[in-house]
């Protein structure tokens, strides 16, 4: 067995970068936060004070956070027109989802 090294020379950090970022989850955590500063223009300030993008499930849908049943069942009436601006507004983004739907939950 050959236990020599091979001098490839320097690898520049922007090779490496794109996958050290993925492998530790942050390319979906600055997805998400822009969802989040965006989040009061898709809904309003209202909406957006008890409800948030939460996270990406295993299936590619978006889940949105909401405080309270009542408001869930208002958004998910919605469901259309918030899908169809949270496309609009992500389009020029690499931001992809399926889908979105509704848990209720506190809010981070």
């Amino acid at each position: 067995m050959n236990n020599e090294r091979i001098d490839r020379g320097p690898t520049k950090v922007s090779d490496i970068l794109p996958q050290v970022i993925e492998n530790l989850g942050i390319d979906e955590n600055i997805k998400l936060e822009t969802l989040r500063s965006m989040w009061h223009k898709i809904t309003d300030e209202k909406v957006a004070k008890y409800s948030q993008p939460a996270y990406f499930d295993k299936d590619g849908n978006l889940v949105i956070s909401v405080t309270n049943s009542p408001l869930a069942t208002e958004l998910s009436m919605q469901h259309t027109r918030i899908l169809q601006k949270l496309k609009e507004a992500t389009k020029d983004l690499d931001i992809n989802f399926k889908n979105i739907r509704f848990i209720i939950k506190s809010l981070n």
